[in-house]
C-alpha cells in the first residue's frame, strides 16, 4: 500500500468485509438525451425502486465515517452523487430525494456556481445548462444535502503542474466551506482524471475521493479512489433493479474492461 493512500485506506468496517455499496453518479436531470443527463421520469422511477428496495440513502461523507468508526453499515445503503452541480438538481432532483428521505451529495465546480458548464472539455454537443447558485447551495445544505468540491473550474487535472492542482482543490474547498461554515471532506476528479500527485492532494485535503471507475465500494476500497456507477448505464429500468446482482456485478465489469480497452486505443 502507497503512503500516499494510508489514511484514506485505513477505514475498515465492522460489518460483513463481502459488504458492496453502489455510489451512482448523476450529472444533469434533463429530458436532452445527452451523455451526461438522465430524464426526470427515469430518476424518479429509479428512486422509487430503491425506496421500495429498502435502500437507505447517505451522504458520502456519512460513508467515509463510518467506514472510519467501523461502524457497521446496513446492507443495502446507497449513495447518490450528482457531479458539476446543475441547477435542475434544485428544480428535479432534489424533490424527488425528499418525497423518498434520500440525502445525496453534490460535487461543486465552485468558479462556475450560478454561471453556466462553460468549461472547457465538454463535447461541442453538450447543452449549456444552469448551475447552482450560492444561496441554493446553502438553502439544501440545511435539508442534509452534502456538497463535495469538484475544483474551481474543472480541468482536466493531469494536464496542470502541482501549484496549479492546488489552487483547483484547496481553493475550491475552501470556497464551499466559506459558504456553508463546515468543513468539506468529499472530492471528485474531474473527467475521472488523476495520477499519483494529484491523489496525494486529494488525500491530504479529503477523506473521500471519486473516480469513474465503475464497480461498487467495499470496507478494502481504496478511499482516494472510489468506484462509483455512472447513470448513463442505468436507464434501463430492468438492469437498474439487478442492482443486488451479480449479473449487474458482472455487467459493470464488463463495461470498465471496455472502457479501459478504449482508453488504450485511444489515449487523452
Amino acid at each position: 500500500m502507497s503512503k500516499e493512500n494510508d489514511n484514506l485506506n485505513s477505514r475498515r468496517n465492522g460489518a460483513s468485509e463481502n459488504l458492496k455499496i453502489p455510489i451512482l453518479t448523476y450529472h444533469s436531470i434533463d429530458n436532452s438525451g445527452s451523455v451526461i443527463s438522465t430524464a426526470p421520469d427515469i430518476f424518479r422511477r429509479q428512486m422509487r425502486y430503491l425506496s421500495e428496495a429498502g435502500f437507505d440513502a447517505v451522504p458520502l461523507r456519512e460513508l467515509a465515517a463510518m467506514l472510519k468508526s467501523k461502524t457497521d453499515l446496513p446492507s443495502k445503503t446507497v449513495v447518490l452523487t450528482f457531479d458539476d452541480g446543475f441547477r435542475n438538481f434544485y428544480s428535479d432532483a432534489f424533490p424527488v430525494l425528499s418525497e423518498y428521505d434520500f440525502r445525496a451529495t453534490v460535487f461543486l465546480v465552485t468558479d462556475f456556481c450560478n454561471k453556466r458548464n462553460d468549461w472547457s472539455g465538454n463535447p461541442p454537443d453538450l447543452p449549456r445548462s444552469k448551475l447552482l447558485s450560492w444561496d441554493e447551495v446553502r438553502e439544501l445544505n440545511t435539508y442534509g444535502i452534502e456538497f463535495g468540491s469538484h475544483t474551481k473550474t474543472h480541468p482536466d487535472l493531469t494536464k496542470l503542474t502541482a501549484a496549479e492542482i492546488g489552487v483547483e482543490v484547496v481553493e475550491s474547498k475552501a470556497a464551499i466551506e466559506d459558504a456553508l461554515g463546515r468543513e468539506t471532506t468529499t472530492f471528485a476528479y474531474p473527467f475521472g482524471r488523476h495520477d499519483a500527485a494529484i491523489r496525494q492532494i486529494a488525500v491530504a485535503n479529503f477523506e473521500a475521493a471519486c473516480s469513474t471507475d465503475l464497480g461498487k465500494v467495499t470496507p478494502r476500497s481504496d478511499f482516494s479512489l472510489l468506484n462509483r456507477i455512472d447513470s448513463y448505464y442505468l436507464s434501463n429500468q430492468r438492469l437498474f433493479e439487478m442492482i443486488e446482482s451479480a449479473i449487474f456485478e458482472n455487467y459493470m465489469s464488463f463495461r470498465q474492461v471496455m472502457r479501459n480497452v478504449k482508453s488504450l486505443l485511444n489515449p487523452v
